[in-house]
């Protein structure tokens, strides 16, 4: 009844709302619509119902309130926990053609984070009883999670790491001895970056081989004498937020891509003789 009077502009009112049976109206005309629960105490039924508005919309109400807006905005809260109040505020008004204040766009993006962190601790205690069951169901992976003590001496997620036993046997028989690492970084409350290792099969495919939550990459430190390359699109991503625009962007990709050393010399001093903070 609720949604109803927000979507369609409407002023609902409850006569009667308790365990039993709910009785709404509408304040401007002769919409009513009454309904009880049923004897299995888990439906309910329309008794009577009089479904015809006969009175015009209205585009601020309090049934637009923070409890509305979280249950039905909470999952795209969650996924964009960064969300402006002017952002939600306009979503409001396209979605529904409501208005509603930037104090209740505050309010509701205050209660949905408690609701999403509620919601990810209870998940993250779970953890422990995940590791049990991959590791029960796929004999002889690999499953590691470490936690840390926090100042009220609770035990804290701190790193997550899977290897399944077909992706390792599967890599070391068949794929090419070639791993990438990349990062995805995590959205919602809890800040972090999910890493998944990569290697290349036989079809030139991308083949999965683990995934790690929390870890510090120590390849270098672990695997000093094999070759290293670094990912130039995530490189580049971080020098363009101080050194932007297309001349340089057109530098920097010519400069990756050269096959000798001389004419990388020759292009680094270039891109100097055109920016100094770029080269360097």
């Amino acid at each position: 009844m609720q949604e109803h009077g927000v979507v369609h502009g409407k002023k609902i009112k409850f006569s009667k709302n308790d365990g039993r049976r709910a009785t709404t109206y509408c304040k401007n005309c002769s919409w009513k619509v009454s309904t009880a629960v049923m004897l299995d105490k888990k439906t309910f039924q329309i008794r009577s119902m009089q479904d015809e508005h006969n009175c015009g919309r209205t585009f601020d109400h309090r049934l637009a309130n923070s409890t509305f807006l979280v249950d039905r905005y909470k999952k795209e809260l969650a996924a964009m926990a960064d969300m402006k109040v002017s952002t939600l505020t306009d979503k409001m008004k396209t979605d529904v053609n409501v208005n509603i204040s930037r104090w209740q766009a505050y309010r509701t993006k205050k209660k949905a984070a408690s609701l999403v962190n509620g919601e990810h601790e209870t998940q993250y205690n779970k953890l422990r009883n995940y590791c049990k069951e991959v590791k029960r169901d796929n004999p002889g992976s690999n499953v590691f999670m470490t936690t840390v003590e926090n100042d009220e001496g609770e035990d804290r997620f701190e790193r997550l790491y899977i290897c399944l036993n077909a992706c390792k046997t599967g890599f070391l028989s068949g794929c090419r001895p070639v791993v990438r690492l990349d990062g995805c970084h995590l959205r919602g409350p809890h800040k972090d970056v999910l890493l998944t290792a990569v290697g290349i099969d036989p079809n030139d495919q991308l083949y999965p081989i683990a995934d790690a939550v929390g870890l510090i990459q120590t390849i270098q430190e672990l695997l000093p004498d094999v070759e290293h390359r670094m990912c130039v699109r995530h490189m580049y991503n971080n020098f363009k937020k101080l050194h932007g625009g297309l001349t340089l962007k057109e530098r920097i990709w010519a400069l990756v891509k050269v096959p000798y050393k001389s004419l990388f010399k020759a292009l680094m001093e270039a891109l100097k003789a055109v920016d100094e903070g770029a080269f360097q």
